[in-house]
């Protein structure tokens, strides 16, 4: 077996290592731990500052005991967009670091912080990585994490391996099985969304539920906040469907949780939003629908994965997905 590549030193070991991140989702707190995880392995040695610039940030909240291994020091609302003297005073507070990965891609805001902020070497997502200390090779990639990798892996000189397993607490994996316990099939569906835009419509989960029991298979909702107004409807719709850890009596099923019983589903449905990454990250085999979000961009950071696309349906309303393509494509998963 060939041992994994060395990375390229940094010239100032123990400065440690910066990522600048703003307007971060739970999906982005996803499919951002594969950067975390690279930076882990590439320089173990090194503290990891997570800085959000203008919002909170998940890894502070519903994800913050997933991000504590990852994380040394989380800095949120640190405003290094705001006006341009009181921005200059916040990043001239910061300490020097040995590498930052600065995730937007404004090249004047970029601009600004790479004159001001101190570090030996810094990377930046901007288009034509204009502001990097090491430029990547071969075009900005399309995807977000895949830009991110691309950075890491121009500054340490050595492949960007950001795969793993998120560890859950025995107590989690039990209550899910507990809840979904061995024996049938489990196929997961998130119809949630924070846009409606995003969402398929509800009918057409609940004609897919159907479709699913239909084939001796159970079908599992998961349902955050926002859907979980819609529990009523879909339980008289759908009497045989599951809906673990999200009846009227309990609270919101937390975030381990939802990834204990994402890692029991044979197969899930989900958006363009956190739910499907959270199940991405689980490992679970995942059908994406996407209407107006562009999936060369967004697209959850799936193992397995087939995405089904509204533009090859007519348009970009995701309403336009209908339910045969998304049969079929579960149909290929399962199969």
């Amino acid at each position: 077996m060939t041992a994994p590549a060395k990375a390229r030193p940094l010239p100032h070991p123990g400065r440690g290592i910066a990522v600048i991140s703003e307007r971060e989702s739970l999906g982005d707190g996803f499919y951002k731990l594969h950067l975390l995880r690279a930076l882990r392995r590439a320089y173990p040695g090194e503290k990891i500052t997570w800085i959000v610039s203008e919002s909170d940030s998940p890894y502070r909240t519903i994800m913050a005991g997933i991000a504590a291994p990852l994380i040394d020091e989380l800095i949120v609302n640190a405003q290094l967009r705001g006006r341009y003297f009181a921005s200059r005073r916040r990043l001239a507070a910061l300490p020097p670091f040995g590498l930052v990965i600065d995730n937007r891609s404004n090249n004047a805001v970029i601009a600004a912080t790479r004159l001001l902020l101190r570090a030996d070497v810094y990377q930046a997502a901007t288009p034509g990585f204009l502001f990097c200390s090491y430029r990547p090779r071969g075009g900005r990639p399309r995807h977000k994490l895949g830009r991110l990798l691309a950075l890491l892996e121009a500054a340490s000189g050595c492949p960007a391996e950001g795969a793993g397993d998120i560890e859950l607490p025995d107590s989690v994996r039990h209550q899910a099985a507990e809840l979904l316990p061995e024996g049938p099939r489990y196929i997961g569906m998130a119809p949630g969304a924070t846009a409606d835009w995003r969402r398929w419509p509800l009918e057409n989960y609940i004609a897919l539920s159907r479709w699913i029991a239909a084939q001796g298979w159970q079908p599992v909702f998961l349902l955050g906040p926002i859907e979980r107004q819609a529990l009523p409807v879909l339980r008289r719709a759908l009497p045989d469907a599951l809906f673990p850890g999200c009846s009227e009596s309990e609270p919101q099923a937390s975030v381990e949780l939802s990834l204990a019983l994402s890692r029991r589903f044979s197969a899930a449905v989900g958006h363009d939003t956190g739910s499907s990454h959270l199940m991405a990250e689980a490992g679970t085999p995942l059908v994406t629908l996407f209407g107006r979000s562009n999936s060369d961009v967004w697209a959850p950071a799936a193992r397995r994965q087939i995405l089904v696309q509204a533009r090859d349906h007519g348009g970009r309303d995701i309403a336009l997905i209908p339910l045969q393509a998304v049969t079929e494509a579960l149909q290929k998963l399962l199969n």
